[in-house]
């Protein structure tokens, strides 16, 4: 096409004119194209995963705020991936450059942190546990009493499924277990009579008690820290300051606060990989419930 052109020029325009004109169409190709590469890097799409503790219609719903807040941050389009489940969810884990940017528990950071040089930036305040519950209408107090009746929880490899192991870690003495996708279906299970009781996150456990009731704490595990964002090595210095940055002050501006309205998380506070250093180990002990 280029020769076609000049071809044409030289017929039109002679001498020093046409040089004129052909060092002009050769000199702006070179920025044009290097301008296309750069608008097409920056365009690049950042894939965001979640843990499924929920359904992943809810996960989706429920995180879009927070997507469309890292994408205001980075002038990068934030696609929410996420899974049906804790088994899919680990198995894609495992894998290199599934996502950029993830949002999830203790174990899953550290496993991470280590193996696929994930960096920490920032997390959810405080700490978490996990609440064995069961109705308000069924007397028990202790977890052996448990044994042999129906508990829903979350599948391995889940905070939920670690704290059923550490439970009920005599491989004769065993409650049933009843896999679920997600926390509201653990819920829904043990107010409809469906299973005997079901390991919940305790916040959400408070929520529950908060608002319908109907049911009862049994007993509850030992805290971790709170949820965190972390990102991977392909995320540029410059996106993980930015993304930084928005997440510490997030409560500081207005489409921050809307954006924790919207999600209610909590403002973030800073955090660093060491903060969850050795939650990996937590991974082993929920292979060991696989393998019972």
């Amino acid at each position: 096409m280029l020769e076609y052109t000049s071809e044409f020029i030289s017929r039109k325009i002679q001498g020093a004119g046409y040089l004129l004109i052909v060092a002009t169409i050769l000199g702006s190709m070179i920025p044009v194209a290097a301008q296309s590469q750069e608008t097409l890097k920056s365009k690049e799409t950042l894939r965001f995963v979640i843990q499924p503790f929920q359904s992943e219609e809810k996960t989706r719903a429920n995180f879009q705020p927070l997507a469309d807040y890292f994408q205001e941050l980075t002038g990068q389009k934030v696609e929410i991936v996420t899974y049906p489940n804790f088994i899919s969810y680990w198995a894609e884990t495992q894998k290199t450059g599934s996502y950029d940017i993830a949002l999830d528990a203790a174990h899953f950071i550290d496993y991470r942190n280590k193996g696929k040089d994930f960096t920490v930036l920032a997390k959810q305040p405080g700490i978490i546990s996990i609440s064995l519950i069961v109705s308000e209408d069924n007397l028990i107090f202790d977890a052996e009493e448990l044994i042999g009746k129906k508990i829903a929880t979350l599948g391995p490899p889940s905070i939920a499924a670690v704290r059923v192991y550490e439970l009920f870690n005599n491989p004769v003495r065993q409650p049933s277990i009843i896999e679920v996708d997600n926390t509201g279906q653990a819920m829904s299970m043990l107010l409809s009579g469906k299973v005997d009781a079901a390991m919940i996150p305790t916040p959400l456990v408070s929520v529950q008690m908060a608002g319908e009731g109907g049911i009862a704490v049994v007993s509850t595990s030992d805290s971790i820290p709170g949820m965190a964002i972390s990102v991977s090595p392909t995320v540029s210095a410059e996106v993980r300051e930015k993304l930084l940055k928005g997440l510490l002050t997030a409560d500081k501006s207005e489409s921050g606060k809307k954006m924790l309205k919207l999600t209610r998380l909590n403002p973030f506070e800073k955090a660093a990989n060491q903060d969850y250093f050795g939650y990996s180990k937590m991974l082993g002990e929920s292979e060991m419930l696989v393998r019972k």
